[in-house]
């Protein structure tokens, strides 16, 4: 397996149509995509010896991914989408802080489902680019395609 380039890991938010289109968000210069897997201990006596070592066994209970990236910030298409579902129009109850994204890791494959955006960061020095953070996480099941 060749090594990836860094900057081919993208986070792309749906348009919201019914046809949903993807556009990369611009700017972020560093992601990050955890997937997380919440085990339980279901550990119970051997029956045909009682009284022998125990090896620990696991279920997996709950399921999801979180996904974060920060970077330059950039105007555009993706992020006045991504500010429609971060910050609503403006209503106390205009939205649910949920959109369609995509994370496309490359040589690996597609995850694409409903995330809420969990925070939303700027920031900016005196003498340098306004910057933006962002945190995303999962609600529902993620769809995962693997790269072809």
């Amino acid at each position: 397996m060749t090594k990836q380039n860094g900057r081919k890991l993208l986070i792309k938010i749906g348009n919201g149509e019914e046809t949903e289109e993807f556009t990369v968000l611009c700017g972020l210069t560093s992601k990050t995509i955890t997937v997380n897997n919440s085990n339980f201990d279901v550990t119970t006596d051997d029956c045909t010896n009682p009284g022998g070592q125990l090896w620990q066994e696991v279920m997996t209970g709950m399921r999801s991914i979180s996904v974060s990236g920060d970077g330059i910030f950039e105007g555009g298409t993706s992020l006045t989408r991504f500010k429609a579902i971060a910050f609503g129009a403006g209503e106390a109850d205009s939205t649910d802080a949920k959109g369609n994204f995509q994370i496309i890791v490359p040589d690996f494959g597609t995850f694409e489902g409903t995330f809420h955006v969990d925070n939303v960061e700027f920031g900016g020095t005196q003498e340098g680019a306004a910057t933006y953070s962002i945190s995303l996480a999962s609600d529902g099941y993620i769809a995962f395609a693997d790269a072809s």
